[in-house]
């Protein structure tokens, strides 16, 4: 196998295991019992346009010839936005660390402030530790835990189909819930938009740092779409798998995770301990691939944190890691805090809709065409259409349902307004402090 063929299938599986989150083995599952085949296929279309426009950012920067900072910061002069994309990904490390963390962890430190801050903390040191000792081949290790994540879900998923009868009590029914029609409703195509979104892994800046690692001898169309199927695959089996995990359980539980949000399906995970009692091989598995999933988000996450920072810093590798874990530790000690970890969640998933066209910018950038005579095709230009008709109203709704909720939901609210803000009104201040 040449080098660029290697290369082509481990950028596959990094794609792949970047777009693959805890969400997609927990969230994903529940949005497709909730809205049936319906929604499943709602969800398929979102995803192919989603994808196209990651496919879309790569190829951009790959043409362009400029390393993905430089197109903010010299040739758009929209030094704001990659500020904006660098200060949402500290934020996600910042609970994700924990979160990921503790489905190993949680039995010995319980999910409390404590417990979250000693698990972000062990998370953010491994995290370390790689970024600088493994430098060059710090991609080979993304691509690698990618490769393990998918044999490990396949793994789980024959393991309790074998394992959990045919007959569990409430298998029958979660069945006939993942094949079930619907009624195309505007929660529906909400909801299958914000899946989709964070199933590619969009407004992160990931595709565009893509772009600046490999060049035009890679295929981007077949190295991203490959990585999103997988990552799909991947959350079908994780389906099966919730699937036979709750049947020997009560019915009341299965509905509890259908329709009750994020909380419901992270209770759901701490009490999988006492649904499968007796199947300690099955519940070591379900834990390594979340995990698994965890991490292979959170080192690309890095990553583009990383090179964001090293170049607006001008410092080096591992001082810019310095940085970014510091800070994503210094928010972390506050939200640490169960409450305040839920408010940075939702600080995330709002923001995550504007910093998404942030990211999209360069494709259709007046700038970079009149500096590189790229011009936008027309299948960029519907794309980014519909990106901007369809997250700028859910962002906003985001944002107005959030701050509805009152308590500790204002502060995510508060933070989201100001990191949008940032990227759209601060590009003048922070040009000024550069000159």
């Amino acid at each position: 196998m040449d080098e660029i063929k290697k290369w082509s299938m481990y950028l596959m599986f990094l794609v792949a295991g970047f777009a693959t989150g805890i969400g997609t083995i927990g969230l994903f599952p529940q949005f497709w019992l909730e809205y049936g085949i319906t929604g499943f296929i709602i969800h398929v279309a979102f995803l192919a346009v989603f994808t196209y426009v990651a496919i879309a950012e790569a190829e951009k920067v790959i043409k362009s010839g400029y390393y993905f900072v430089e197109l903010y910061n010299k040739i758009m002069r929209k030094p704001a936005m990659i500020v904006s994309i660098l200060a949402l990904a500290i934020i996600f490390l910042s609970y994700y660390t924990a979160n990921t963390m503790l489905i190993l962890l949680a039995p010995v430190l319980g999910t409390g402030t404590v417990g979250r801050l000693i698990a972000k903390i062990i998370m953010m040191a491994i995290v370390f530790v790689i970024l600088t000792r493994a430098k060059e081949k710090t991609f080979t290790i993304m691509a690698a835990g990618s490769m393990i994540l998918v044999i490990a879900v396949v793994v789980t998923t024959l393991a309790f189909v074998v394992k959990i009868p045919s007959t569990a009590a409430f298998l029958g029914m979660a069945k006939h819930m993942i094949v079930s029609t619907h009624p195309v409703t505007l929660a529906l195509i909400t909801t299958a938009a914000e899946r989709a979104i964070y199933a590619v892994g969009l407004g992160f800046g990931f595709y565009l740092m893509l772009g600046s690692f490999i060049n035009e001898r890679f295929n981007a169309k077949l190295i991203i779409s490959a990585g999103v199927i997988i990552q799909l695959l991947i959350g079908v089996l994780s389906t099966i798998t919730i699937v036979y995990a709750i049947a020997p359980s009560t019915p009341g539980e299965l509905l509890k995770y259908v329709y009750g949000g994020e909380e419901a399906a992270i209770a759901l995970m701490g009490k999988l301990p006492s649904i499968l009692a007796g199947y300690n091989v099955l519940l070591i598995l379900i834990a390594i691939s979340i995990f698994l999933a965890g991490v292979t988000s959170i080192l690309p996450t890095a990553e583009v944190g990383l090179q964001i920072l090293e170049f607006n810093m001008k410092v080096g590798r591992n001082r810019a890691a310095a940085y970014l874990l510091g800070m994503a530790l210094l928010i972390g000690i506050p939200d640490s805090v169960p409450e305040l970890a839920q408010a940075l969640l939702l600080a995330v998933s709002i923001s995550i809709f504007f910093t998404s066209l942030f990211e999209y910018y360069p494709v259709i950038s007046k700038e970079i065409e009149k500096v590189t005579g790229l011009k936008p095709t027309t299948g960029q230009l519907i794309a980014g259409a519909i990106l901007f008709g369809v997250l700028i109203p859910m962002g906003l709704y985001a944002l107005y349902a959030t701050a509805k909720n009152g308590g500790a939901d204002i502060i995510g609210a508060v933070i989201a307004i100001i990191l949008v803000a940032t990227g759209l009104l601060a590009n003048n201040l922070i040009k000024k402090k550069e000159e």
